[in-house]
């Protein structure tokens, strides 16, 4: 079994938060492995090396199944993931606003939610990148592979880093500290400015995307740290009360804490020892 982050080459971390690989073989005999996938914020590609996934939309039942090779923008709804006992996957997160500076286009609301087949919107170079990665004898060299593939394409048209994506970054690390008056500001724009260009580049308003992000950081920070009770975690994360975290919670993973809690302890990742992964 393997699992782990990876560290980014400096040429990268302008777009690029961070690589996650992981590698597991269960028992192909018993039941499904199920993770539940409430709403979260990142943008993402992956890479379905081995195995595959299907996402059940928590409201309706609905399922697809994703793409082998995927992008995908913000999250705005919870979904069920059914993962194969075989699975070895790459997840490339993407910094605020990175997945427009990687595909070079605006992030429409087809994104959010979306998984799309990166096949059908990226060059047929993707599919050969793909086939190298799954051929490739180390983990190590699939991190090498993707690392060169990314720069390669952005190296066309260099990557500037302005004060709105400064903006992005803080309001990912500090949803609740600050208004959008003020990551409008940093941003060197007026409110209008901001609130089009910020949905122009993550598909999603400004002020949802920090309603989003801030019951993430609570939801990662209770699967992080299992002592803390709800009150500080909604405390420490921006919220009046429990009552009001309890209500994101609602909307958000289609029921209360402790239950999303329970099944998440089914995880693949937890069954594992892992909880970093979320």
């Amino acid at each position: 079994m393997f699992f782990r982050y990876f560290a980014l080459s400096l040429r990268l971390q302008p777009i690029i938060k961070q690589y996650l690989l992981f590698h597991w073989e269960f028992d192909r005999a018993q039941p499904a492995l199920v993770k539940p996938f409430p709403v979260r914020p990142q943008q993402s590609m992956a890479f379905y090396l081995k195995g595959g996934c299907k996402a059940n939309e928590f409201e309706t039942g609905r399922c697809k199944k994703l793409p082998k090779i995927n992008v995908t923008g913000s999250q705005t709804k919870r979904y069920d993931l059914h993962v194969e006992a075989s699975q070895y996957m790459l997840s490339v997160e993407f910094q605020p606003n990175g997945l427009s500076k990687f595909l070079q286009m605006p992030i429409s609301e087809e994104f959010l939610d979306g998984w799309i087949d990166a096949e059908a919107i990226l060059s047929p170079e993707i599919g050969q990148v793909y086939e190298q990665m799954v051929n490739a004898p180390t983990y190590q060299q699939v991190i090498d592979t993707i690392d060169d593939y990314i720069w390669k394409r952005i190296s066309k048209k260099p990557v500037l880093i302005q004060p709105f994506d400064q903006a992005g970054r803080l309001m990912f690390q500090y949803p609740h500290r600050y208004s959008i008056e003020t990551f409008a500001k940093e941003s060197c724009l007026s409110i209008s400015q901001f609130q089009r260009r910020f949905k122009q580049e993550m598909g999603i308003s400004p002020k949802y995307f920090v309603r989003v992000n801030r019951f993430y950081k609570a939801y990662v920070l209770r699967i992080q740290n299992p002592s803390l009770d709800w009150l500080s975690i909604a405390l420490q994360t921006g919220y009046n009360d429990y009552q009001h975290l309890a209500k994101d919670f609602k909307q958000f993973a289609g029921t209360t804490p402790n239950t999303l809690l329970q099944a998440c302890e089914q995880s693949p990742e937890r069954l594992l020892g892992f909880r970093d992964f979320t």
